[in-house]
This record gives structure tokens, C-alpha cells and sequence, in this order.
């Protein structure tokens, strides 16, 4: 394979590992997984504890970890791509590109004309898209969901206007919480799925209607990962409001602080509420 507009010999190969079932492991990845010496892995734990149950050596691999708190810690890999060598990049379960950190490297790769490739496989996106029963033209990937539930209503709110299916991931200490979110913001008859445990033993898919919410609530196990998909039919009206920001401001008026008003400031104005602060407590 060839790869326009290189420099170098050295190749960062994308690997996509099982989602939850060995099995899917495909030839090619094997095969990379027990040739290719070099290997960026979100949780080094992970893919040694993946090696052992694939039963592939690790002897003579070196590891580098990369994950959310040093992405920007790049110059191992960079370092084995200059000297023309290649190197795995994997995530601790399916694509190492889709809400994983990998993205730094693949951009900072390139753009030293590194070569790209990939060894494609499992995605838990896909899988719970072809088992949601739900349209598949559009389909739009909005990664993890917020923690706030202020946020996921803004969130949910705002997919209003956006024809067609969209997919999150969840926690599952949060999943309750966030469909509720999703149903008190779309319209009752908003076709929901809700993916758990894909490809595992207890792989479960709840399909139901917002309305019907209340009573598919108490089924759903609270354990596992999660993939909570729904569908726009038609592009919709926003209602309007920005729970977030209606939360801020109820939080203001019953106990008005700097800190609260320079969130509330940021809001309103899509600003940086830290920036905000100091404007407002700057002295002369």
C-alpha cells in the first residue's frame, strides 16, 4: 500500500482489537499484533492482559502508553517512526481513533510525513447501529455524553433540528440519569436504543419509544458499557431553552457569587468562564 504526500518509511498502523469477544480477532490484526515490535497502547495493562488471552508473545515489544492525561507525551512513537520502524497504535477495546486519545499522534504523524495505515475491526458505533433496528443514513457519532445532566439536556435539545440517528456512550452509573435527560427533551414518539455488553455473553439491546421510557426503565441492568442511540425522524424545532444556562441562573438568584456569575457571563456569551473571573475580579 502507498500513501501519498510521505517522507518516511516509518507507519503508524491503526489496530482495532474485540469489542468483548476473542474471537473477533481478525488474521490480520494477529498477525501485526505478533510481528510489529513497537506498540502505543491506551493502557499498556490492558493489551498485555489482551496478549496472554490471544496467547501472543510479548518478548522483545516495546510499550509506550497513551490515554487521556499525556497526550501530548509523542516522542517515543515519533522517535521509532523516524528511524523508519512501525508502529501499532491500539486502544483498549475497538478503534483506537473513535473516542480514543489517538488523534494527537495520527495528526503529529502526518504532518512529519509518516506514513498511515489501518487494520480495521470491531466498533462498538457500528455494531450497536446495525442492532438498534434504527436507520442507519444519517448517522452521526457524538462520542461520550457529559456529566452534567444541565449539559445533556442542552445536548439532546439541540439534536432536535438534526435529522436522523445519533449515537452516544455512556457509563453505565450514569445511563439511567441520561435517558431520562434524552426523553424529557425529544418528542414522546423519538424511537430509542439502547446497546449493553456488545458481542459479550449478556449482550442486551432495548428498543422503545420515548414515551414508553417509564416502563422499559426498571429492564435495563445497570452494569456493563453502554451505547444509547436514538432517531429523528424529521428535523425539528428546538425548544429554546438552555437547561444549563436556567440552572446557572436559578443557582445565581438564590445565592449570588463572582463564581457563578462569571459562568452564567459565559454562557450567555460562549466565552471561557475562567477568563470571565478575572475580568470580574481584576482590581486597578
Amino acid at each position: 500500500m502507498t500513501d501519498a504526500n510521505v517522507s518516511s518509511d516509518g507507519c503508524l498502523i491503526l489496530v482495532s482489537t474485540p469489542i468483548g469477544n476473542l474471537d473477533d480477532l481478525s488474521p490480520r490484526v494477529r498477525d501485526a499484533l505478533t510481528r510489529v515490535k513497537q506498540v502505543v497502547a491506551e493502557d499498556t495493562r490492558v493489551y498485555k492482559e489482551l496478549m496472554k488471552l490471544a496467547g501472543i508473545s510479548l518478548d522483545s515489544v516495546s510499550l509506550h502508553a497513551l490515554h487521556d492525561h499525556n497526550q501530548n507525551d509523542l516522542a517515543k512513537p515519533l522517535e521509532w517512526l523516524d528511524q523508519g520502524l512501525e508502529v501499532l497504535l491500539v486502544s483498549d477495546a475497538g478503534s483506537p481513533l473513535i473516542s480514543d486519545p489517538a488523534f494527537p499522534l495520527v495528526r503529529t504523524a502526518l504532518a512529519a510525513g509518516h506514513r498511515l495505515d489501518t487494520l480495521p475491526g470491531p466498533s462498538s458505533v457500528l455494531v450497536a447501529l446495525e442492532l438498534s433496528g434504527l436507520p442507519p443514513h444519517p448517522f452521526t457519532f457524538h462520542g461520550f455524553m457529559a456529566r452534567e445532566s444541565g449539559k445533556r439536556k442542552s445536548f439532546f435539545d439541540s439534536t432536535n433540528s438534526l435529522a436522523g440517528t445519533h449515537i452516544v456512550f455512556e457509563a453505565p452509573h450514569r445511563i439511567l440519569a441520561c435517558v431520562d435527560d434524552l426523553c424529557e427533551m425529544v418528542a414522546p414518539e423519538t424511537e430509542i436504543a439502547i446497546a449493553r455488553e456488545l458481542t459479550k455473553t449478556f449482550q442486551t439491546v432495548h428498543r422503545f419509544s420515548a414515551k414508553d421510557w417509564p416502563r422499559i426503565k426498571d429492564e435495563v441492568m445497570v452494569k456493563g458499557e453502554f451505547v444509547l442511540l436514538f432517531h429523528h425522524a424529521h428535523a425539528q424545532k428546538s425548544n429554546g431553552i438552555d437547561s444549563e444556562m436556567i440552572e446557572l441562573a436559578q443557582k445565581f438568584l438564590q445565592k449570588p457569587t463572582t463564581k457563578l456569575s462569571a459562568k452564567l457571563i459565559a454562557k450567555i456569551l460562549d466565552a471561557d468562564a475562567r477568563d470571565i473571573y478575572t475580568q470580574l475580579t481584576k482590581r486597578d
